[in-house]
């Protein structure tokens, strides 16, 4: 429970007290044991003190529900009355307004337990939440307070005093004569939330000059997730900027339960709560978490924003960035786990980069051994034994590779742009990086025609990339014995010479590397060195992004073994991953929430795509029924939104001009719609999408950046994309006729087609 907790983990003043466990009880009363064991305790209590006697339900202090209230209190017991007490309390589970309020969060009555604490005669009690119950802000704490017991606060039998606490610096509104207790009273409650990592509801009661912790819950109405429905919305856990672009083009329809615990996962082991954050399935990227960790760290939170915009996509002129309380010592002793691990990999740095080199084979053989598995005891002694090893090789070897390889992505664009100006940075950037992992899947393509390479090594090279590639339960290309001879038969159909305009865009970059070194002959061995470094980050984490993916695919073959042993099928990836290793050694309790989560994620499913940047929170449903909603921006706060702008700008992608017929594509599987010489239009692309760039004349997103796969792949075919615009999709319908200009990142509307 949550007291217990407490008083082993952090340091609060908590009353003395014990607590009556719930399978003490049966049919309403003390088992003969039991009654035993708490007559022997009262006779070594000391009868100076009075007990205050209370409910502690199963249910009672969880995410879904705090109950708060609704079971019997009894305070100032003494000694010789306790037991009583405790009968009374118990009993008090059957009563009509424990029984109404369980129906209608739809609890099922999971046992009782009975908290006996010393009673503190308290000079004022109350509560504080740590957040706003409403909007979810947590800079700073709310709290209200009567004189004497806090039943009176509960019953609304006396009128409350209210006092806010700061959360990111000590501050203290409130009546005066509590002010010499506030900074105490909010240290306790910070450590908690701390400890807790969620909002909290708070009770507590000065007592003789003494700040004491009577108890914490969840604030139930800033549930983040239902654990048992995978019913998650993670703008209702706080007031915070979310954001789809980098995120969207990687996971472009709701992930299952499975990824999105492997995505949780991915969160602790950074120390970034909720980074990687998601909307009834829909991953986006915590930018207030972002912004958080740096200003804990020191920075202002104009600075930390400023470090992070190119990751957020177009922002709304004026928009603040939510930043919440961060607990940097968590965070650094993740990152001294993660680069200093227990585990540590045994591997030498050259070891590490053989590793790198060979985690594409290493993962084939992973993936024939698994096939081959027998039993669940011997998937699990698997896991164990050989892929959490070797994943912590890989994980070890990659970063040992990264070191600084990745820094040239974001800084030569700048550092030439400085120089020659921004449209030369443009022109430099495109056609120099060869063929990147992410073209590879139409660049061979090719090659199998030609017989330079044959199917085989194809399927080898590019079976495991996909649209939908970072989600588990997604099938991968390899796992069809037809792949790719429809990819094949398309692109003899389609008469497109892709290594043709890969090579002139690599002649278009050679024009401008001349002109870059006439203009400016002293730097021409420095062009050269950039040039090199930026051409190595794309192909380095392009190539790391691949064996990613791959790594994912060893992953999904295991969960899909642990799905056929168990009769399970797909249903597996129902299960969080931890409920698979739990079934695995033989604990099926998870199983009962398959249907239920099933039919969540099919709700799920129907979704469209939600905003790419989302302020506060946000309902889908109500967002849905509005029809003036927007698909860039959603605020909570009303009037920062604006109106919705008619131009189309974002980012310059790919240089070039194009006058173009648009044609909007918001599901992958409308692909087939797009015809030769179209402007292409949707939410994002990725090496899924790889395959429609030869037949359009131009690409413009929703989501994106300079360095996101729409522009990177763009710029090397030399053909010009807008990326990141927010409002493409909104404001184009297919027909109408635009002029899409890479270079200076614009969408001129020319033509509106009738009916549009």
């Amino acid at each position: 429970m949550s007291l217990s907790l407490m008083l082993e983990n952090i340091k609060v003043s908590i009353p003395f007290g014990f607590v009556i466990t719930s399978d003490a009880f049966e049919n309403g009363g003390l088992l003969p044991a039991a009654s035993s064991e708490l007559d022997d305790l009262l006779t070594k209590l000391d009868p100076g003190y009075t007990y205050a006697v209370r409910s502690s339900a199963i249910n009672e202090d969880g995410e879904n529900a705090s109950f708060a209230g609704q079971y019997e209190t009894l305070t100032n017991v003494k000694v010789a009355d306790i037991k009583t007490a405790v009968s009374s309390v118990v009993s008090s589970a059957n009563n009509s307004r424990v029984k109404e309020y369980t129906e209608s969060f739809n609890e099922e009555d999971q046992g009782i337990a009975v908290v006996i604490q010393r009673f503190v005669d308290p000079t004022f009690a109350g509560v504080v939440f740590t957040a706003d119950v409403i909007t979810g802000k947590d800079d700073r704490m709310v709290g209200n307070y009567v004189h004497g017991e806090g039943e009176k606060l509960v019953s609304g039998s006396e009128n409350a005093d209210v006092f806010y606490i700061g959360s990111m610096k000590y501050s203290y509104e409130g009546p005066s004569e509590f002010k010499k207790y506030a900074k105490k009273l909010g240290s306790y409650c910070t450590k908690i939330r701390k400890f807790y990592g969620m909002p909290m509801d708070i009770e507590w009661a000065v007592s003789e000059g003494k700040v004491y912790i009577l108890q914490a819950r969840p604030i139930t109405t800033l549930r983040r997730l239902n654990p048992k429905t995978y019913e998650v919305n993670g703008t209702l856990s706080g007031h915070k900027l979310l954001t789809r672009t980098n995120v969207g083009e990687i996971f472009m329809k709701p992930v299952t339960p499975m990824t999105f615990s492997v995505l949780e996962k991915i969160n602790d082991m950074l120390g970034l709560p909720d980074w990687l954050e998601n909307i009834c399935g829909q991953p986006y990227m915590n930018i207030s978490v972002l912004c958080s960790i740096q200003v804990a760290l020191g920075r202002s939170e104009e600075a930390a924003f400023d470090t992070i915009k190119d990751l957020v996509g177009n922002v709304p002129d004026g928009l603040k960035v939510p930043v919440s309380p961060f607990d940097k010592k968590v965070f650094l002793k993740k990152m001294k786990e993660l680069f200093f691990p227990k585990n540590r990999s045994k591997l030498k740095k050259k070891e590490k980069l053989q590793m790198v080199e060979d985690l594409h084979s290493i993962s084939d053989a992973m993936i024939n051994e698994i096939k081959n598995i027998r039993s669940n005891a011997e998937l699990f002694r698997y896991w164990n034994d050989m892929m959490q090893p070797r994943l912590n090789d890989g994980l070890a070897s990659i970063m040992a590779a990264s070191g600084t390889a990745l820094v040239p992505l974001f800084s030569m664009r700048k550092k030439i742009a400085k120089i020659a100006g921004d449209d030369m940075a443009n022109r430099l950037c495109g056609g120099c990086v060869g063929t990147l992992a992410s073209m590879k899947p139409l660049l061979l393509i090719e090659d199998v025609i030609d017989g330079k390479i044959t199917r085989e090594e194809y399927v080898k090279t590019c079976g495991h990339r996909c649209t939908n590639e970072m989600e588990l339960s997604e099938p991968r290309p390899y796992e069809d014995p037809t792949f790719p001879d429809s990819l094949i038969e398309e692109h003899k159909q389609s008469g497109v010479n892709l290594h043709k305009m890969q090579e002139q865009q690599q002649k278009e970059f050679e024009k401008a590397l001349r002109e870059f070194k006439s203009s400016y002959p002293s730097k021409s061995k420095w062009i050269d060195k950039q040039i090199a470094a930026f051409t190595h980050a794309n192909d380095f984490r392009e190539d790391i992004r691949s064996k990613g993916v791959k790594i994912f695919c060893v992953f999904r073959e295991y969960i899909l073994r642990a799905g056929e042993l168990n009769g399970l099928g797909n249903d597996i990836f129902l299960l969080y991953y931890q409920e698979m290793f739990d079934l695995l050694n033989g604990d099926n309790s998870c199983l009962e929430n398959i249907e239920t989560r099933k039919s969540v994620f099919e709700k799920y499913q129907e979704y469209p795509a939600f905003p790419s940047l989302i302020l506060g929170r946000f309902d889908p449903e109500e967002w849905l029924k509005d029809p003036d909603r927007r698909n860039d921006f959603y605020s909570s706060e009303k009037t920062s939104e604006g109106s919705v702008s008619s131009d189309v700008k974002g980012f310059p992608g790919a240089a070039g001009t194009v006058t173009g017929n648009v044609r909007v594509i918001t599901d992958f599987e409308d692909i087939g719609l797009v015809q030769k010489g179209e402007v292409l239009v949707t939410v994002a692309t990725n090496v899924g999408w790889t395959i429609v760039f030869p037949k359009v004349s131009a690409i413009v997103t929703d989501i994106g950046a300079p360095l996101s796969h729409a522009a990177i792949v763009a710029r090397e075919f030399g053909i010009p994309a807008v990326v990141g615009c927010g409002n493409a999709t909104t404001v184009l319908k297919t027909g109408d006729k635009v002029v899409v200009d890479g270079a200076n990142g614009t969408v001129k509307l020319v033509e509106i087609t009738p009916g549009n």
